[in-house]
């Protein structure tokens, strides 16, 4: 049977690519993502041979989020993998002085959204005995870095989260995944960085925790640029 896979993030960087791999592997894919437009560009560039269902929202929108799962569910079937992959880093603000705006809605995007749709494909799973859980990270769980407070808190609040469910769930046949890239050379930044990863990198690393074999379980993965310095 082919899996169902929910992808966040789905229209630009890592996500799309992620997208467009599996889709060449035949997987059925859920996709979400901001804009109608580059989701649309995504959509062009996979396969059309794969079933494929997606939606255009703001993963802040909790009953947009929850009928996404729930449409997608009854359209292609229950959800085998999900990849939280979609993020946010909105400000630059020191953490002495916290743009409280823009910190609840990192939270919002970067740690509420991920929980939120794990809480939403969990039950299915835990019938089944089998599922997989991927949360794209950052390596900025793993060290501190200036100006980075309100992103670095916001992930490393799904960092922790992760562990714990990890811990939870052993036994259950389900697999929760952490995958924390360095600097990754997107969308997601103002300035063109060639010497950084690029998204089909780190698209790369996820398919290698994704697909292995029943009894191996890579909780974590951490992938970085060769100039990164940063361990």
């Amino acid at each position: 049977m082919t899996k169902h896979i929910l992808i966040t993030g789905a229209s630009s960087g890592i996500g799309k690519q992620l997208a467009i791999k599996l889709s060449q592997q035949g997987y059925t894919l859920s996709l979400c993502g901001r804009q109608q437009k580059k989701l649309n560009n995504t959509l062009e560039q996979l396969d059309d041979r794969v079933k494929i269902y997606s939606e255009t929202f703001c993963l802040s929108e909790l009953d947009s989020l929850t009928k996404f799962v729930k449409h997608a569910q009854k359209k292609l079937g229950p959800i085998d993998i999900l990849v939280n992959c979609a993020g946010l880093n909105s400000s630059r603000a020191p953490a002495s002085d916290p743009d409280w705006k823009q910190l609840q809605h990192m939270l919002d995007i970067n740690y509420f959204a991920p929980l939120r749709l794990i809480h939403a494909v969990l039950p299915s799973m835990r019938e089944r005995s089998r599922g997989i859980i991927l949360n794209v990270l950052s390596t900025t769980c793993l060290f501190a870095n200036p100006n980075t407070a309100q992103y670095s808190a916001s992930k490393a609040a799904l960092d922790m989260h992760t562990k714990v469910l990890r811990k939870e769930l052993n036994g259950s046949g389900i697999k929760v995944l952490s995958l924390y890239p360095g600097g990754v050379n997107t969308d997601f930044r103002a300035a063109d960085r060639q010497e950084y990863l690029q998204a089909e990198d780190v698209a790369e690393a996820a398919l290698s925790m994704l697909f292995t074999s029943d009894n191996s379980h890579i909780h974590e993965l951490i992938i970085r640029p060769e100039i990164e310095m940063n361990y």
